[in-house]
């Protein structure tokens, strides 16, 4: 699965590598850039895209935290683990970090990745270059970080209490299509907002020159991801500790 969706932001890579290579050939000495007929500011095209071919695949690594949920129910890990360990807060604290930091892993490389290929892309350009470890890159950097591991955690839980893939993979597809088909954000955009992946839109993308219109504000879908996450685990561990003592 990881494999699959590091294959999946590579395609997305490999298109804004193309895209900058352009843009580095055209740039001229006022900071802008013609690509396909349209002028741009070059600093601000980079960001933006460097962002959005993140966020982009990163939207399906909940489906990661579904997978793992889902293979330890189907194949009785997840049973003999909670026979075996006598706490079991202990034991859930236990699973859902190491899903955690195995997401927080997956995304600091896909970091890396992107920003090798950028530098490569923007090498002709020194400004571009030093803009890849700008303060406003390695903000982004963070949320997109903090995007992945919230929501992946908050399916993973959401499975956990569902036991079933099925339900997590149901959940996450339908989150991603009322973000991205914009349906609620047109008809409540506050409600819009309390949704995760619309949360993790106006987190992930804000600052940067996208066309797609935001809900909220950084801080605010920062903080709906965290409750998002929290509330399920909570309630996750609530349904373990008392399926077990039923």
């Amino acid at each position: 699965m990881m494999l699959l969706l590091t294959a999946i932001l590579l395609l997305f890579q490999f298109q804004s590598f193309v895209f900058n290579q352009e843009l580095v050939a055209n740039l001229r000495s006022d900071g802008t850039s013609e690509v396909d007929g349209l002028l741009i500011v070059a600093d601000t095209s980079v960001l933006t895209d460097y962002v959005a071919y993140i966020f982009n695949p990163a939207i399906l690594t909940p489906l990661l935290g579904a997978v793992i949920a889902g293979a330890e129910f189907r194949t009785g890990q997840f049973g003999m683990s909670v026979l075996a360990v006598p706490d079991r807060g202990r034991l859930l604290a236990g699973k859902l970090t190491a899903v955690a930091v195995q997401v927080l892993i997956l995304g600091v490389i896909w970091i890396g990745v992107a920003k090798a290929l950028l530098h490569l892309a923007v090498r002709g350009s020194d400004a571009l270059v030093d803009d890849v470890w700008s303060p406003s890159f390695l903000l982004a950097d963070s949320r997109v970080l903090l995007f992945m591991v919230a929501t992946t955690v908050f399916i993973y839980a959401l499975t956990l209490i569902a036991r079933k893939t099925l339900v997590g993979v149901i959940v996450t597809v339908l989150l991603v299509m009322v973000t991205m088909t914009q349906v609620l954000a047109l008809v409540s955009p506050a409600v819009d907002a309390l949704t995760p992946f619309s949360a993790a839109r106006n987190l992930v993308l804000a600052g940067s020159d996208v066309a797609v219109p935001l809900t909220g504000s950084p801080a605010w879908g920062a903080a709906v991801l965290l409750g998002w996450a929290v509330v399920a685990c909570v309630v996750a561990v609530a349904g373990v500790l008392s399926r077990d003592a039923k």
